[in-house]
């Protein structure tokens, strides 16, 4: 494939280590869910404190810590500040399996949340910096992809490190055999921090150009979002709408098939995750082909326009929902739903990387991951209530989640075309400071 050659060596292997730094956070988070009832039971929690540890204390964490890691990413080597966070989640991690309260338990799932907190900033900022902007779309799906699979991987790496200590604990140090099965697994959890730091610190960057440096100034940042508000606000919101509207059919489907046919969990969770992996695999396959099919006609808005067309698919198939009969028929309607939702999600990264300054983009992904953070929070609590209030038949579930789902998606849609009428200035006014020509069009031959 032609975007292989597009880019070094070096720029896949940065984006091997980014992927396997991410799995490994993808592990830790995996792991918390597992060990609920070991924790609970050893510290007396109850469910209540336990869901704050991934809601409080993990998201408003890592929605607060972005911006400030964006700012440091833009100011100092983003390798360094990507292996100090890998170091700060990792020493948390280990030392939850050391803590006797809540409220150093809580403290460590703070620590915990600052590597969640890189992932946007610094991370798509890495990859921008590794690759030539014709190649950072197929980079950013591979990360993308990498991500929804690792959720999956990480499941499982969780789970065999804990079959692991049961089945051998004998041969444990004495130190260690004697602790609960929660704390060894939070406590070797840590141990890949070990080889990841070298890793991230080994990444090859080319060198920053002079007149990306230049603007890198503590002010730099507020006009630019003065000169161009409407195009990047409309496209951080619009993505941020089009995320939650993903999260908030998503994130129910699984209670609304249960609660309608009366399909156990088991099953329904084990289809939804096949479902979900196919489709996700095959809407990032065909957005990455109809982004290079439509490049020479749409050039720089071509991410946006298709980001639109997968949202209004997503929206006009989620529709078809409450017309199903039988779990089938919801897996197969989910298939399409999602590949055109996570097709159009997969193009935002690109898409802000065109928009945003080399020397301030670490703070513009910040920024821009506020907005989804917000929406994606506010979302599912609005579906719960939603729900709550209509009654308690089974479909008023799906309904709520349709009567939410559908006009974030509309949204989304409508927020991204105004943001495609400025798109093109923005993206030349950052295209002249940086030197560099057109992406799309380079590599379409």
């Amino acid at each position: 494939m032609k975007n292989f050659a597009d880019a070094p060596v070096g720029a896949w292997y940065g984006l091997g280590t980014l992927i396997l730094a991410s799995m490994a956070g993808n592990a830790i988070v995996a792991l918390m869910p597992l060990l609920t009832e070991g924790i609970k039971g050893e510290l007396l929690l109850t469910d209540a404190q336990m869901g704050a540890l991934r809601g409080v204390a993990t998201t408003l964490v890592s929605a607060g810590a972005a911006y400030p890691i964006g700012w440091l990413a833009d100011r100092i080597d983003r390798r360094i500040i990507f292996a100090v966070c890998t170091v700060i989640w990792s020493i948390a991690t280990a030392g939850s399996g050391f803590v006797h309260s809540y409220a150093a338990l809580f403290c460590c799932a703070m620590g915990i949340a600052v590597g969640e907190a890189v992932l946007g900033p610094v991370v798509f900022a890495l990859i921008a910096d590794l690759f030539p902007a014709r190649a950072r779309l197929l980079a950013n799906s591979i990360f993308f992809i990498s991500q929804l699979l690792g959720m999956a991987a990480g499941l499982a790496i969780a789970g065999s490190i804990i079959g692991a200590i049961q089945s051998h604990r004998d041969i444990l140090p004495a130190p260690l055999a004697e602790l609960a099965t929660w704390r060894i697994a939070m406590i070797a959890h840590a141990l890949p921090v070990v080889v990841l730091v070298p890793l991230i610190l080994l990444i090859p960057l080319p060198p920053v150009k002079a007149k990306a440096t230049e603007i890198s100034t503590a002010r730099a940042v507020v006009p630019y979002l003065r000169q161009h508000a409407t195009t990047l606000f409309c496209t951080f919101i619009g993505f941020g709408a089009i995320g939650a509207a993903n999260g908030t059919v998503f994130g129910w489907i699984a209670v609304a098939i249960q609660r309608q046919f009366h399909t156990s969990a088991a099953n329904v969770g084990l289809a939804l995750g096949q479902v979900f992996a196919i489709a996700s695999m095959v809407g990032v396959a065909l957005a990455n082909f109809a982004a290079r099919r439509f490049s020479i006609r749409w050039r720089d808005a071509t991410s946006v326009r298709l980001a639109q067309i997968g949202a209004t698919i997503a929206a006009a198939t989620s529709c078809l929902y409450y017309l199903a009969s039988s779990p089938a028929q919801f897996y197969w309607i989910a298939v399409v739903q999602i590949a055109a939702a996570m097709g159009g999600l997969t193009l935002s990264p690109t898409v802000v990387q065109l928009l945003a300054p080399a020397a301030i983009r670490a703070r513009v992904f910040a920024i821009a991951g506020l907005f989804y953070t917000i929406f994606g929070a506010l979302s599912p609590l609005a579906v719960g209530l939603l729900s709550d209030s209509l009654g308690t038949a089974p479909r008023q579930l799906l309904l709520a989640m349709l009567l939410i789902g559908i006009p974030l998606y509309g949204l989304g849609v409508a927020l991204i075309h105004v943001a495609g009428r400025g798109l093109g200035a923005t993206i030349e006014s950052v295209r002249r400071e940086e030197g560099s020509a057109h992406p799309l069009a380079e590599g379409a031959s």
